[in-house]
């Protein structure tokens, strides 16, 4: 990104990424939804952009405010659609995620901070995920491995101090080097990882927000006990 697109950031609301992006996805709801979509896309007045997320607000009185537009009647958080496109050869997938009745964001991965004025190669791929119209209030549930709900069933006790997440509590974060759903945490510094996209065996390891995920090996106990000791 050049200086005078990142100066053009100021004064549009869109960048041509975030453009093609909501596009794609308003061509694969279904009618009625694609009223919603629009009014709550005319809405944003607020885009953060981070390495691997695009985040939509609306912004009224410097309070986030969504009242008097239209919502979903889905009103839980659930990935509403799917992208993927490629720029240069190399291959992205951008996730659109619906929270409240109403899209919040888009992860990204890679990051695409230096694609937001590019052009795409071709056409993109784009999927429906969930269907925003029929009404429901749970999570989504996540996918977690096996091996970690075998852990909770039956060594969930090693982890004491930790807050250990299933299902339906498990929640997805972007890194620079993929996707991952957080499986444990602990005072906000430390977490257990899942790496959804692209997809990997072994679980992660982060010992604080601003690190990087780093692979374990060794079954799942071993993760606690050395970041114990890490602790200690």
């Amino acid at each position: 990104m050049t200086i005078a697109q990142r100066i053009s950031l100021t004064w549009r609301r869109f960048s041509p990424l975030e453009e093609r992006l909501i596009a794609a996805v308003r061509e694969v709801l279904p009618s009625q939804a694609q009223v919603i979509f629009d009014a709550q896309i005319a809405g944003i007045t607020l885009v953060q952009r981070h390495p691997n997320e695009i985040c939509f607000y609306r912004r009224v009185s410097g309070k986030v405010d969504w009242s008097g537009v239209p919502t979903f009647p889905h009103t839980g958080e659930f990935r509403l659609a799917e992208v993927r496109f490629g720029v240069g050869g190399q291959r992205f997938k951008a996730t659109l995620t619906s929270i409240g009745g109403h899209v919040f964001d888009f992860t990204i991965t890679p990051s695409p901070k230096a694609i937001a004025f590019a052009d795409w190669d071709r056409a993109p791929s784009t999927s429906l995920l969930s269907d925003p119209l029929t009404p429901h209030s749970a999570r989504e549930p996540q996918p977690i491995p096996n091996s970690w709900r075998e852990f909770l069933a039956h060594d969930r006790a090693l982890a004491h101090d930790w807050t250990l997440h299933d299902s339906d509590t498990a929640f997805s974060t972007a890194f620079a080097d993929g996707e991952f759903l957080v499986l444990a945490e602990r005072a906000g510094d430390q977490f257990v990882l899942h790496r959804i996209e692209p997809p990997a065996s072994t679980l992660f390891y982060l010992d604080s927000n601003d690190g990087t995920p780093e692979p374990i090996n060794g079954d799942i106990p071993e993760i606690f006990r050395r970041a114990d000791s890490r602790n200690t």
